[in-house]
């Protein structure tokens, strides 16, 4: 862990917007991007913080307000790089579609990723935490979109997981899944994917994803890049 996603952890157990925010504006001073700002800075900042709340180091409500201020924080970023946006939109603009599993209500990570989407101009549908699997179902249907970003956090929502993946993709064989969790590397989240979901890690593997996803646009169909 670096000494700015420190700082940083210090400053949202504080409630401290602005200095946070000065630790953010240096990382993009200094010429970082989003992918690296997400998961080193922001990222490895709730993680410190989530293992203080283990070592009862802090309460439950600390964890809480410090995910709220990094929430404002992850806001302000992203109207930032809104505001500045170097990619050009040329509508009309691929969709992705984002949730977390029933049930599962830590969606920080969720949303670092649809403003990373949105940040390369695609129209982004965030449905935010604990999206009961029929309204997913019911808005996959709705909105059609080229790619499925589902993130989950915690073991005992995996068959939620499974059961999620089989249902939307018996609806819709021909869209993109990329599932995003921590639980990446462990057997038992993998047997709950489909071999051709995507697994995103971390930001960076989303990041990367858009820069070929976007540098291939014109020879490939909407949400097929593997």
């Amino acid at each position: 862990m670096n000494e700015i996603s420190k700082k940083l952890s210090q400053f949202l157990l504080e409630k401290n917007v602005a200095s946070g925010w000065s630790c953010v504006k240096d990382t993009i001073d200094q010429g970082y991007n989003s992918a690296f700002i997400y998961d080193f800075i922001l990222r490895d900042a709730m993680y410190r913080i989530g293992e203080m709340w283990e070592e009862n180091k802090i309460s439950v409500a600390h964890e809480h307000l410090a995910t709220g201020t990094c929430e404002l924080i992850l806001t302000k970023y992203h109207l930032e790089k809104l505001n500045d946006r170097l990619i050009e939109e040329n509508p009309p603009s691929p969709r992705a579609m984002f949730f977390c599993v029933e049930g599962e209500e830590h969606d920080l990570g969720l949303k670092m990723a649809s403003s990373l989407f949105e940040e390369y101009g695609w129209d982004v549908y965030d449905l935010g935490s604990n999206l009961p699997l029929d309204y997913a179902e019911y808005s996959l249907k709705k909105w059609q979109p080229d790619v499925i970003c589902i993130s989950v956090s915690i073991r005992h929502h995996l068959p939620k997981l499974k059961e999620t993946m089989e249902r939307l993709q018996n609806i819709s064989p021909g869209t993109t899944f990329i599932v995003g969790s921590r639980l990446h590397a462990e057997s038992a989240f993998r047997s709950c994917c489909p071999a051709e979901t995507l697994i995103a890690k971390d930001t960076s593997f989303l990041f990367q994803w858009l820069e070929d996803y976007r540098k291939e646009a014109g020879i490939i169909n909407k949400g097929v890049l593997l």
